[in-house]
């Protein structure tokens, strides 16, 4: 997705770190929270790596087996949502 800055090797298991290009990861969390959708968004105790990725802070979606693809959808829904309202056009 255009603007989404995704932290970490191409093959993963249940968690996708990233951010949103020009929006605080709290600022896309709380987004997010109003469309019922929870993320993580911090440092997640890991200033030492965020220090070296020249990030404040990221976002964290967690996934496991009983997430639906439907869920994983209204995440991106979300996350598209998130940059209209903040006025990004990718």
């Amino acid at each position: 997705m255009k603007g989404v800055t995704v932290y970490g090797p191409k093959e993963r298991a249940g968690l996708i770190t990233f951010n949103l290009e020009g929006v605080h990861p709290h600022d896309l969390a709380t987004v997010l929270d109003m469309e019922g959708i929870a993320i993580r968004a911090g440092h997640h105790c890991a200033q030492p790596l965020m220090k070296w990725l020249n990030v404040t802070a990221t976002a964290r979606a967690s996934f496991y087996l009983y997430n639906t693809i439907e869920e994983i959808e209204t995440l991106g829904k979300g996350i598209k949502k998130a940059k209209e309202y903040f006025g990004h056009v990718f």
